[in-house]
């Protein structure tokens, strides 16, 4: 049986080299060759023990590297820009009273009473009728005489002719006769350049609130940016401060803003005294934010405002959920709801949201991706003076001491032209990761993309040869198990049959 010959076997008898060896000595990997072709013993274990050390600190920082990167860390950048002109922010003012007593009638005060009073409140009461009630004897008790009788008027108007939108407007607060002075970069301004809206107070009016056409502040300081002084008529107060909502406090609530977020005045804003001058110089933040896994930012489509915001999705969220609950929502949250009538608010729109604030009915609002805040910074002075008492009471047709009682003056501009951005930033990203593990690929091993390239030809060389060795020994067991004619002894045969024919013939001749 013939024998079977190894591959190995072949190659010494042809004296070619393995592939292992041609790779070891070929390669761009630090240390491989030096093995390889190491002249003694002493020196193929030093380079052993160096390249072994080698790739382990190799492999020990690429761990690190990437569960570094899959950490997703981020890093903040801070950017501070100057430039010659700085977007105004939108500026929205609510008074802390949401309808002037004096403007409001019975029949009005009746409707609103929920509102008002926290019940339903007697018309007679309200117009301000003496009470009576009779004893079970029939005697009159608690009846007062000081009270002049005045007949209660008892038509509620027409059904449905009472709103709470069309009350809080007529009846509200409003700037057209309030508003004494308004000036924009020293220039007047009026009414007509702020915008109404509806707020927890009530009527609220916001300046420069287009998004796409918003004004600039081309010189910083103060003068230079939106100057107001507001009448408040803190004598026409309604509030009730034992109400939820109500405030006991006197003044204006002012609130900085971006044009595409709405005004939430309940729970951002300043509040500014009467008899007091504000100066509330702000500075503009630009924050941009990185998406997950890196961030938490989301920007979703909100179905009641175009842009996406913090604020304007928790007043979505939390209209929705007073419109699930009460099939209607107040004149100040969003919504294509009808508008919830005084005792809905009472009696269930309050209810509701205050589980919305207390987390009992969630909000699922993430922070936006991108969003525009303004920091402001506020001094006060006292206003006015003795000699500015004297010449706006005479200019305005009022009695001195008035305007300290009830007036808010307040200026809001920068300080500064400039604007920061701050900007999340992936602690390392895929060209640093690549570029990090090349280096330590050089530094350790002296690996590079080539060198993947030579281990992927040595592999391929590897698995070619192993399909060859296999395809041959399986030819060989073939040849083993089914043996061929010697040929040799065939060819032998075949000549010594002709020499004995011609042997034969030749005797036969003779």
């Amino acid at each position: 049986m013939p024998q079977i010959k190894t591959e190995s076997a072949d190659r010494e008898e042809d004296g070619e080299e393995s592939p292992e060896y041609v790779f070891a000595t070929t390669t761009s990997f630090h240390g491989i060759g030096r093995i390889a072709t190491a002249p003694n013993l002493p020196l193929r274990v030093m380079w052993t023990l160096a390249t072994v050390a080698s790739y382990v600190g190799f492999f020990i920082l690429m761990v690190q590297m990437l569960d570094s990167y899959f950490k997703h860390g981020t890093v903040t950048d801070v950017t501070l820009e100057f430039v010659p002109q700085v977007r105004f922010p939108a500026v929205t003012i609510c008074n802390l009273n949401k309808f002037e007593d004096q403007a409001l009638t019975v029949e009005e005060k009746h409707y609103l009473s929920y509102i008002l009073y926290g019940v339903q409140e007697d018309i007679d009461v309200i117009a301000g009728a003496p009470v009576n009630k009779e004893t079970p004897n029939g005697t009159e008790a608690n009846s007062t005489t000081e009270t002049p009788h005045t007949e209660a008027p008892h038509t509620h108007g027409p059904p449905g002719s009472f709103s709470v939108a069309s009350i809080t407007k007529e009846k509200g607060f409003t700037i057209g006769n309030d508003m004494h002075v308004c000036t924009w970069m020293g220039k007047t301004c009026t009414e007509l350049d702020f915008t109404h809206s509806f707020s927890t107070y009530g009527n609220c009016y916001t300046f420069n609130a287009d998004p796409v056409n918003p004004i600039n502040q081309t010189i910083a300081g103060s003068g230079n940016g939106l100057s107001v002084m507001i009448d408040i008529k803190s004598h026409l107060y309604t509030e009730n401060p034992l109400l939820p909502g109500g405030t006991a406090d006197v003044g204006l609530k002012l609130l900085v803003h971006d044009q595409n977020e709405p005004p939430k005045m309940d729970t951002q804003g300043i509040a500014v005294a009467p008899g007091s001058h504000a100066y509330i110089a702000i500075r503009q933040i630009q924050y941009e934010n990185h998406v997950p896994p890196w961030g938490v930012c989301q920007d979703l489509q909100l179905e009641y405002y175009d842009t996406y915001t913090l604020t304007g999705c928790q007043l979505e969220c939390r209209s929705k959920h007073v419109v699930r609950n009460c099939t209607c929502r107040p004149i100040y949250l969003p919504g294509d709801a009808p508008y919830c009538e005084p005792e809905d608010v009472a009696h269930c729109v309050r209810i509701v949201e205050a589980e919305v604030t207390s987390g009992a009915l969630p909000c699922d609002c993430p922070v936006p991706c991108s969003l525009v805040t303004y920091r402001t910074s506020s001094s006060y002075a006292k206003w006015p003076n003795n000699k500015a008492d004297l010449i706006y009471t005479a200019a305005f047709g009022l009695s001195p001491g008035y305007m300290a009682d009830n007036s808010v003056v307040f200026d809001v501009y920068y300080d500064e032209l400039n604007f920061e951005t701050i900007s999340q930033l992936k602690a390392m990203d895929d060209g640093e990761l690549a570029s990090d593990l090349g280096g330590q690929m050089g530094l350790f091993i002296g690996a590079s993309i080539l060198t993947l390239l030579e281990i992927f030809e040595y592999l391929s060389l590897r698995l070619i040869a192993f399909v060859q060795r296999r395809k041959v020994r399986t030819q060989k067991v073939h040849t083993s198990a089914y043996p061929m004619p010697d040929t040799l002894s065939v060819n032998q045969a075949a000549k010594e049959k002709e020499s004995k024919a011609k042997s034969f013939i030749s005797l036969r001749d003779n």
